[in-house]
């Protein structure tokens, strides 16, 4: 077989991205060479999103583009299994379609691909844990490390449990082992990633409480992030799961999807939590720490949702004060019962909601941010700005800007100066 010169395109979620350090790692292992540029490639590979239709578009899209060339082109990652007519339409002459779950399988599909076979579909799930192929990205201190996929949920919108299908949670150990290396190779910020933390070991007798402990003692310069939990799988353990995440190694970052200030919108959407449990959650966690981020997630003009319905969101939203709100439009997604409905809201009155949210959340953030002025304390150096300085992240996973030259991955004393809706910026502490 010739030499693999492949180029990687990733678009969706922080999952979707570990994944990719897993394909990285698998073709890193047969001898590829990634290349930068898809001009200068043999094998082009999009690890494709399916969640909203919007990503969805640019992804079809950007396969039309490459529909007809010599180039071999794969397409992995959740839209296969959720659009997967689409994709046949907008690049009928594709080399290989593949599942999230199957792409432990990539080496023997690559080597038939590079024998001239095309149209290859494998969807099924592999038997062995893709993690063995896991491979931290280059240049970069920030590493993201995947502890399960799939989910325990029937949400009547969304369309990633087709693709993604029921939980499948990764070992302890296996975990504990990519961490360490993560670490040992400089990393400093570890993302522990998933559709739902709140399910890792519902398959396997394991749990998400013991995993972090496991996890917080490994020695090291780290930190380590969290990632998303549905409310209704932490209702009996979240006092726990704070208990284990009041270390140092973790931030006090909880991202707790709310989706909806109503409770008839929230039996609508089958979320299998109320508001009221909700609220509790986010209560308990700011009992134990007061200057904690809370992220979560908000879906504006789901069907049939009433005037009334959204204000209860606004109301909710004013009296907790979470720092992240993100912020969707619903939009109907394939095979979905939410997308079958007959009581859709006029596209007009989304985006009205979704301007007056924003614009809610936007001043509610600010406000919060700007409490932070004045602060001093230790952040990590993570990233380069988007316009200039560097990112850091103080114990709340607050994103620090300094327009000062710091090394990543070291650990500096600031000052927060200012605040605005996306950002602290802070100077460093001279001694």
């Amino acid at each position: 077989m010739e030499q693999i010169r492949f180029y990687l395109e990733t678009y969706g979620c922080s999952l979707n991205k570990s994944d990719s350090d897993i394909i990285v790692g698998h073709l890193d292992s047969l001898g590829a060479e990634r290349v930068e540029e898809s001009e200068d490639a043999n094998l082009i590979i999009l690890n494709t999103c399916g969640v909203k239709e919007p990503p969805e578009d640019r992804i079809v899209h950007r396969l039309e583009e490459l529909s007809g060339m010599e180039v071999p082109v794969l397409v992995a990652g959740c839209l296969p299994r959720i659009s997967f007519d689409r994709i046949k339409t907008a690049i009928p002459d594709f080399a290989a379609l593949l599942g999230p779950q199957s792409i432990g399988s990539l080496g023997p599909v690559v080597e038939r691909v590079f024998q001239g076979e095309r149209g290859i579909v494998h969807l099924d799930s592999d038997s062995e844990s893709k993690l063995r192929y896991f491979k931290g990205p280059p240049n970069s201190v920030i590493c993201t490390v995947p502890i399960c996929e799939g989910c325990l949920g029937s949400c009547a919108y969304c369309a990633v449990r087709f693709a993604r299908g029921h939980v499948k949670s990764h070992s302890t150990s296996e975990i504990r082992d990519i961490v360490e290396r993560c670490v040992h190779l400089g990393y400093r910020e570890i993302r522990l990633t998933s559709q739902d933390a709140g399910v890792f070991g519902h398959d396997t007798g394991e749990n998400l409480v013991e995993l972090l402990k496991t996890l917080d003692r490994i020695d090291g310069q780290h930190i380590m992030r969290l990632g998303m939990f549905n409310p209704n799988l932490v209702l009996d353990s979240v006092e726990d799961l704070a208990q284990a995440m009041s270390s140092e190694r973790y931030f006090k970052f909880f991202h707790i999807p709310l989706q909806s200030g109503s409770d008839r919108m929230l039996r609508s959407m089958e979320r299998m939590y109320n508001v009221e449990e909700w609220k509790q959650i986010v209560k308990k966690v700011v009992r134990r720490f007061p200057r904690a981020t809370i992220a979560t997630d908000i879906i504006v003009g789901y069907p049939g949702e009433s005037k009334a319905d959204f204000e209860l969101t606004l109301d909710v939203l004013e009296s907790t004060r979470p720092s992240v709100v993100n912020i969707s439009k619903y939009g109907d997604r394939p095979g979905t019962r939410a997308a079958k409905s007959t009581e859709k809201v006029d596209t007009s009155v989304k985006k009205a909601r979704s301007r007056q949210l924003s614009d809610f959340v936007s001043e509610m953030i600010t406000q919060e941010n700007e409490s932070w002025v004045g602060w001093s304390g230790p952040v990590l150096v993570t990233e380069s700005g988007s316009r200039s300085g560097v990112v850091c992240r103080n114990f709340a996973y607050k994103p620090v800007l300094v327009h000062e030259e710091l090394e990543f991955g070291t650990y500096v004393d600031v000052e927060i100066e200012s605040a605005s809706r996306t950002h602290l910026t802070a100077q460093t502490c001279r001694d």
